[in-house]
């Protein structure tokens, strides 16, 4: 009986636990244990009518006989035949929670060099210890018992990870038959590519490898890199932040909740532009502005642009310089506006107050200073003189600032969004849902053409243009709206709407990218079709909507009707879901 009831008391412990750390789990194991046994012990002795002080004393007795039971050197004998089972048990788990403190290294080293003897697939990461730790906690939530490599220049004994530690020099190590996934998780200088190189040979001689690797961020939008041998999957700090907030908040989902629904068989052009203000011009911000110009790619009413930014900063030609130098197509765009006054100051106030902004990015770099600047910005449209509304405040915080939150986290109209704290899940970069799907509408591609190559031959710039076809779904879902009403030739009207937005993003990915358009084509470009010169960065198809029909192609109209297609499939894709 005591058996049973042991087993259903460390089942139980043992589900309510089983997301602690280990250690803290181990030694809550051995706590647990230890109070059982004394308990078993209490209760053979308590007998009626005892006194105060004789249950003190039999407490004593139980803590003293406790720890003896599980050494096996306590008497046993008050207890039924069973009591020597659970007794076993509890040494067991003791000695083992002994040995995984004390010699938690070894003990380690050993499970995963077994585990990477036994497991087809084993885990290679690399990064700063806080950051594979978290990568490392969410890969065992999610997969049973990994097999894990943690590649580092320095062990270190004060963040021990649940992973085997080597150098650099285990790649050369890597075996054919087994299928690696890498993580290479954000460094401080160029050592990613520099691991890149090393990898793309190992993929070279046949070595199955499945990459993700965390790079500069303007490198990532400006730079074009094949790695033909590797399943590779390039991401940064910045993008990955970005991509979190505009999945949860869609400049299109806020202008489709302020303006009314558009009418049936015909998408939705908002009254107004997106209005944004850039508070900060550094890394992060670029990319926030790049993104929110890529994911408002829909016209007005009017047929104008649907975005609006005021950029504001101090010493801002510099940074000005250089974001147009990356993205010269910003230099003619109708839309963008810069400010360059200190932060705070009157100007900026008076900026604000001066017009209607959907959203506010508060991106200095110093985490601080953007708290207290959102806090002065609330004042100003809750308590101050403006008439505006509330616009959307979105800051950035770099560091984990548990204040800011005590401030702001209870204020809708305030996102907080960490930038350099990033969710590294194995959803995000083990599973990588987006790069399948994006992956599947290029084997479509494959399917139509008998000289498209695989997706690992692709360069980054093509495999990030499927990206962000996949990404852009919902949007065109919002845009739409629901069509399950229209019948076939409202459909069509709506699908060539849907076509010439399909165009616009289409556009915008290119210049978000450096790209310009291609003025004059040669003859023998005009007489072969070829649209692009991909080494200059240009295409002749970065024009507007009725500029394509101008443009060589093997059939009329063939150009528009790319477009067409990939809307209509999407649709149909659904339709048959």
């Amino acid at each position: 009986m005591v058996l049973i009831i042991y087993l259903c008391y460390i089942t139980l412990l043992s589900l309510l636990l089983r997301k602690w750390h280990h250690r803290f789990y181990s030694l809550m194991i051995t706590g647990c244990n230890f109070t059982f046994a004394a308990l078993m012990f209490f209760c053979v002795q308590i007998q009626p009518n005892m006194t105060a002080g004789d249950i003190f004393a039999a407490i004593g007795s139980a803590l003293y006989a406790a720890p003896s039971a599980i050494s096996f050197q306590g008497n046993t004998s008050l207890f039924g035949p069973d009591a020597s089972y659970v007794f076993f048990l509890m040494s067991l788990y003791t000695v083992r929670t002994v040995l995984a403190l004390f010699f938690r290294e070894i003990f380690v080293r050993i499970r995963m060099k077994w585990r990477m003897f036994t497991r087809k697939t084993i885990y290679l990461v690399t990064g700063t210890r806080n950051d594979a730790g978290r990568f490392i906690r969410d890969l065992n939530r999610c997969v049973p018992y990994p097999a894990v490599v943690y590649l580092t220049d320095q062990v270190s004994a004060d963040l021990p990870l649940d992973a085997y530690e080597a150098d650099f020099s285990f790649l050369s190590r890597l075996q054919n038959g087994k299928n690696y996934q890498v993580l290479l998780l954000p460094a401080d200088d160029l050592r990613n590519q520099q691991l890149l190189l090393e990898l793309e040979e190992l993929g070279k001689r046949g070595i199955s490898l499945r990459v993700t690797a965390f790079t500069n961020n303007e490198l990532l939008r400006i730079e074009n890199m094949v790695f033909p041998h590797l399943d590779l999957y390039l991401l940064s700090q910045e993008q990955m932040a970005v991509q979190d907030f505009l999945f949860q908040n869609r400049p299109l989902a806020r202008l489709r909740q302020l303006d009314p629904p558009p009418a049936p068989g015909h998408i939705f052009r908002p009254h107004a532009p997106f209005s944004l203000c850039i508070i900060g011009f550094d890394a992060f911000a670029r990319e926030f502005l790049l993104q929110t110009y890529e994911n408002t790619s829909f016209t007005t009413a009017s047929g104008t642009p649907a975005l609006d930014v005021l950029v504001i900063d101090h010493e801002l030609t510099d940074k000005k310089a250089a974001f147009l130098s990356d993205f010269p197509y910003f230099v003619q765009a109708s839309g963008l506006q810069w400010l360059d006054a200190h932060v705070p100051s009157d100007a900026l106030f008076q900026a604000l107050s001066a017009r209607r902004f959907h959203q506010i990015l508060v991106a200095t770099q110093d985490t601080e200073e953007n708290i207290h600047l959102t806090l002065r910005i609330r004042r100003l449209f809750v308590h101050g003189t403006t008439e505006q509304p509330t616009p959307q405040l979105v800051v950035a915080l770099f560091h984990e600032d548990p204040g800011a939150a005590a401030l702001l986290q209870n204020d809708d109209n305030v996102i907080l969004q960490q930038v350099n704290q990033c969710q590294f899940t194995y959803e995000k970069l083990i599973e990588r849902s987006i790069d399948r799907q994006a992956e599947a509408l290029h084997r479509q591609y494959q399917h139509n053409s008998l000289f498209t190559p695989q997706w690992r031959e692709l360069d980054t710039f093509t495999q990030s243009s499927n990206r962000a076809v996949v990404w852009d779904i919902p949007n065109k879902l919002l845009l739409a709206g629901d069509i399950s009403s229209l019948n076939e030739p409202e459909r069509e009207v709506l699908f060539w709407e849907l076509a010439q937005y399909e165009h616009l993003r289409w556009n915008a990915f290119h210049f978000a990218r450096g790209w310009l358009p291609l003025m004059e084509l040669t003859p023998e470009e005009r007489d072969h079709c070829r649209l692009k010169r991909s080494a200059e960065k240009r295409h002749a198809c970065l024009v507007d909507w009725d500029q394509l029909n101008t443009l060589p192609q093997q059939e009329p109209g063939l150009l528009k009707r790319y477009d067409y297609e990939n809307v209509a499939s999407l649709f149909e894709a659904r339709k048959n879901v």
